[in-house]
């Protein structure tokens, strides 16, 4: 294990911030992976789609750096334990640490784009078919992330409010790309 210790920041290089918004909650609530992911997803919403291997893959790697640690409990799950996890004494420094940190844009690179960018005029069919599945996977995520919840007056409820008021507002301008890139490549598929 490789405890962190006060200004070392290497456990968050090059990973998502999932990984810190997992710290706050660990520092919130100890709680096994299931409890954890249910958490996480009620405060970033469906468009975050964060998945059990994602999830336990960062638990690990914070376990590795000291920060939480984990322990085994007997449960009636099909296992009969789960390993529930607490805060390490340097959970709350790292945190203040992350908070503390500038936040970058995250790069625009769309697979689609790398797609058409090489893309043959024989290829013009799947990427407009690929288009149309990814239309829907937006508007299912758009109508996912546009189901009324109360404001509530905390950060929780901030970040729910403003999780999904931004998975709304993404998945718009998707939709949008979506429109301009298929009328796009029909155009240059179709001999004028």
């Amino acid at each position: 294990m490789e405890a962190v210790g006060a200004g070392n920041r290497d456990w968050m290089r090059g990973s998502s911030p999932l990984k810190g918004a997992l710290l706050g909650l660990v520092l919130q609530r100890p709680g096994h992976g299931y409890d954890l992911a249910n958490r996480l997803d009620r405060r970033l919403g469906p468009a975050w789609q964060i998945t059990a291997k994602d999830l336990y893959r960062m638990l690990e790697q914070l376990e590795r750096a000291g920060l939480v640690s984990s322990r085994r409990v007997l449960s009636d799950g099909p296992t009969g334990n789960r390993r529930v996890y607490s805060p390490t004494q340097f959970a709350e420094t790292a945190l203040t640490e992350w908070m503390n940190a500038s936040t970058r844009m995250a790069p625009v690179r769309a697979e689609f784009q790398a797609k058409i960018a090489v893309a043959r005029t024989q290829d013009a069919p799947r990427l407009l078919a690929a288009l149309d599945a990814y239309e829907r996977e937006c508007f299912a995520l758009f109508n996912a992330s546009s189901q009324d919840t109360p404001l509530l007056r905390s950060f929780a409820g901030i970040a729910v409010h403003l999780s999904r008021a931004s998975a709304r507002l993404h998945l718009r301008a998707e939709l949008e790309w979506i429109v301009l890139a298929r009328r796009l490549i029909s155009e240059v598929a179709t001999p004028s």
